[in-house]
């Protein structure tokens, strides 16, 4: 493993050490200035439409372009915080044209860039499917290294933990547990059943440039798994990455967390490079169990990307991603050298993961034609006390996508897909042989304008499933611009699921409760319906972006995993009869142009549960209603405040014997976080805060926990935060934009 980890760190450094010549010789054949209202906007991104031609503002608020040829361009001026303005420009002889843009404060965030929606790269208010975009400046305004942790910021998601020892944690979009979720890096559907469980804990923000959501159907273009939504991950653009970056942070907790990143490039090649270590060896019992609150030990990332560029579009896109975890939690007296122990409780996990995906574009001046590809090799090796649970997976993905605009109003997107799932584990469900997989599939969609104000979306999918036959996936969204402010877009289409058991609830045999599987599983089908309304607001000089969804999932067949019928046992089986997910939500963002404050707020209703035997069943772990609040303030473009916090309500709790009851619903809950960050020169700033800051935990979720080898004990009784008040320090460094 050394050997190979060796070879990994040679092969990454040696794709960051490319050239980094640049045309600063040449004359310019563009110049300007670029400011905002408070002055030059250094670091702003000058970029010229359809070309890999960019620069960097400097210092100064000025940039300089290198040469272009003789003709007619567009340039696009973007900085964080502000709109984007777009200018023609007319280059000529050695003649220097030169342009000065004066960037308005982007009030609300409409003009970020999405490819998850439709598959094209588009505007967010432009794309008929509603899309949130999370900005890396919003997650880092959240102290943590866990990408999940920064996510539960988003209107309608929420983290799940599974397992009060181990950590093991998911989210819910709308309600639906996370394996409901499509989890995608670059549009890649890689993580496989097996890493969803501890998926997003394996992202680091240095990879990422923003996190796309999208809440609802999405089956027709990424497949079965995306029956709640999807969630992906977007890693940053090696052109526009920092030259260097570093970021470290320790808390109160005694966990420490570096990340470093490197970029570079010529005039078309251009690569990323980066790490991160999270440490903590610190047991910590707050809640006074007698087990951690939080699993120690060891995670590393390594993950570096390579772009190539033709004359005027990305023809090659090739990155790479290794994750290692060592995780163990249990009793103080526990280590991973006893794991396994029937004596001393613990549970000890070792993680190893691979990946590489990539994109090819064919020179076709004609064509838009790419071809995609990923492979994600995941190793799990855990103890769950006594219990062990060991398991491989293989995820292969090809993907050869081709679009074409026909006339003026429509945009046409065809596709075909070549899907390999292979799977082996230490548990009976494989015993007579791991389970491998084909899935082949095509899809195709259009986008319709039919005027200015309205489009349409149609698509549809087929995948063959070896066992199921053909399964068909379609969807439609239509987008209504009612107003100049005022937006409407309706989303629908069907989803189809084929259940993993072990590799999506393992977790299970921690909980020391036999498994039971009533009947043989059959797939989980779906219809499903989102609606969304969004409102801009003028407002003196300020502006408010309000959004309204509505929600509406019907299953078939859904699979249930029942803690009632016997306290020792999980049983699963399919819901006779149906399941419903519904409800309402609205998010609010506010923010003044002249003045250093915004905030945001938002909150979700809903409703889960299953009709079975025509009886009403609450769903587990899914609250009554989220809210979601955060406000911030800036003081002398120095020192930025940000405040945010959650509000949970009740939700389905598992029944448990005399004399280990606990209440069937769970209580109402308010989590609280305060950070501040202090910018001392450009490029460096300093951050403090504070995490859950009026220190609210749950009661221990443990049954029996002084006798964990017995039947009765069990993880699963979680429903708010089990880490105290925790303090924050940190730092971030960034040169050369």
């Amino acid at each position: 493993m050394n050997h190979l980890c060796n070879r990994y760190i040679f092969a990454l450094f040696a794709l960051l050490l490319l050239p980094g010549r640049l045309h600063a010789e040449d004359p310019p054949s563009v110049s300007g200035t670029v400011r905002g209202d408070s002055g030059p906007l250094v670091g702003a991104h000058v970029i010229v439409q359809g070309t890999v031609v960019r620069a960097i503002v400097d210092q100064n608020g000025d940039f300089r372009l290198p040469t272009l040829e003789p003709g007619e361009y567009v340039l696009q001026v973007r900085a964080v915080g502000f709109t984007m303005q777009e200018a023609n420009v007319t280059v000529a002889g050695d003649r220097t044209a030169h342009l000065d843009f004066e960037l308005e404060p982007m009030l609300v965030r409409l003009d970020a860039v999405t490819i998850t929606g439709t598959m094209k790269e588009a505007f967010v208010s432009e794309s008929p499917v509603t899309v949130k975009v999370v900005p890396i400046e919003r997650i880092e305004r959240i102290g943590t290294s866990n990408l999940v942790e920064s996510l539960e910021h988003v209107n309608g998601l929420y983290e799940q933990v599974d397992c009060a020892v181990c950590g093991t944690n998911n989210i819910r979009v709308n309600g639906l547990e996370g394996i409901h979720t499509a989890f995608l890096i670059d549009g890649m559907p890689i993580m496989g059943a097996l890493a969803s469980v501890y998926g997003l804990n394996g992202m680091h923000p240095g990879m990422v440039e923003q996190v796309e959501v999208v809440k609802g159907p999405s089956s027709t273009l990424y497949g079965s798994e995306a029956l709640a939504g999807v969630i992906n991950v977007i890693t940053k653009d090696p052109r526009f990455a920092p030259r260097f970056s570093f970021n470290s942070y320790a808390t109160s907790h005694q966990e420490f967390n570096g990340d470093v990143a490197v970029a570079g490039g010529n005039d078309r090649t251009f690569a990323l490079g980066s790490a991160s270590v999270n440490y903590s060896d610190h047991f910590v019992d707050n809640i006074r169990d007698g087990y951690a609150d939080i699993p120690t030990g060891t995670r590393a990332y390594f993950f570096g990307k390579l772009d190539h560029y033709g004359t005027n579009k990305k023809r090659f896109s090739l990155a790479s991603r290794y994750y290692y975890e060592d995780r163990a939690s249990g009793v103080e007296a526990f280590s991973p050298s006893i794991r396994g122990s029937d004596e001393i409780y613990g549970e000890s996990i070792y993680t190893h993961r691979a990946e590489v995906l990539g994109s090819f574009r064919p020179p076709l001046p004609e064509e838009n034609l790419e071809f995609q590809f990923s492979y994600a090799y995941h190793d799990q090796d855990a103890w769950y006390g006594d219990a062990r649970y060991a398991a491989k997976q293989h995820v292969g993905y090809l993907n050869t996508v081709w679009d074409r605009s026909i006339g003026l109003q429509n945009d046409f997107l065809l596709g075909a897909t070549l899907r390999f799932d292979g799977y082996d584990d230490s548990t009976p469900a494989t015993e007579d042989g791991g389970d491998y997989r084909w899935t082949p599939g095509v899809f195709a969609q259009n986008e319709y304008h039919a005027t200015d104000e309205l489009s349409l979306l149609g698509g549809l999918r087929v995948d063959h499933h070896q066992e199921h036959g053909a399964i068909f996936s379609p969807r439609l969204a239509i987008k209504w611009e009612a107003f100049p402010q005022t937006t409407f877009r309706l989303n629908g289409g069907t989803g189809f699921r084929v259940i993993h058991l072990f590799t999506e609830d393992y977790s299970a045999i921690s909980r020391k409760r036999d498994l039971i599987i009533d009947e043989e599983l059959r797939p989980e089908r779906t219809r499903n319906a989102t609606f969304n309304v969004n409102q801009v607001l003028e407002i003196g000089h300020s502006s408010m972006m309000i959004d309204f969804d509505a929600f509406y999932t019907y299953f078939n067949n859904r699979i249930v995993h029942d803690f009632d019928i016997n306290p020792d046992e999980i049983h699963y089986y399919n819901v006779v009869g149906h399941s419903i997910s519904r409800g309402v939500g609205v998010a609010l963002n506010h923010v003044f142009e002249h003045s250093p404050l915004s905030y945001s707020l938002g909150f979700t209703l809903q409703d889960v549960y299953n009709m079975n035997a025509g009886v009403k069943e609450e769903d587990y772990f899914s609250a009554d209603w989220m809210a979601l609040w955060s406000l911030s303030y800036t003081i002398a473009d120095m020192l930025d405040l940000d405040y945010s916090g959650k509000g949970v309500g009740p939700m389905r709790m598992p029944e448990y014997p005399a004399p280990f009851e606990r209440p069937l619903r769970s209580p109402v809950h308010t989590v609280h976080n305060i950070q501040a960050n202090f910018a001392i020169s450009p490029g460096v700033d300093l951050y403090a805060g504070v995490m859950n800051m009026f220190n609210y935990t749950q009661p221990s979720p443990l049954t029996d926990p002084a006798n964990p080898f017995g039947d009765d004990f069990d993880t699963a009784y979680v429903y708010g935060p089990m880490q105290t008040r925790r303090i924050i320090f940190g730092m971030r460094y960034a040169q050369g934009r």
